[in-house]
């Protein structure tokens, strides 16, 4: 991943994290609340989709690699919609030798 990131960056991706929200009888629930929105490029990782048995559905998840310019706050535990999808954010790379970009690995999940 060297030399220039610009005409990489062809998708909108939304950055979102997650908060409490009250729920009008004294407790809360969660909401997504959006932090941002950036161009990425999207890659899938996998190429075979994982998959595994919850409470007795298959549930797929598909990682994917996204690229975004340094500077963008992005944590564990946020997520990042795109196209309809769901990305939960499971890896961070900042690389001191390309310190004009961010590595970030999600994953996807659906039944």
């Amino acid at each position: 991943m060297s030399g220039e990131i610009a005409g990489r960056l062809k998708q909108r991706v939304r950055v979102e994290e997650r908060v409490h929200a009250p729920d009008g009888a004294g407790g809360s629930h969660e909401i997504w609340r959006t932090v941002g929105e950036h161009w990425a490029e999207m890659r899938p990782v996998d190429t075979l989709n994982m998959s595994a048995v919850v409470a007795d559905t298959r549930v797929t998840a598909r990682r994917w690699r996204v690229l975004m310019r340094a500077g963008i706050e992005v944590a564990l535990g946020m997520r990042l919609s795109w196209r309809g999808l769901d990305l939960r954010v499971t890896g961070i790379d900042r690389d001191p030798q390309l310190p004009d970009r961010l590595s970030v690995v999600a994953e996807e999940f659906g039944a």
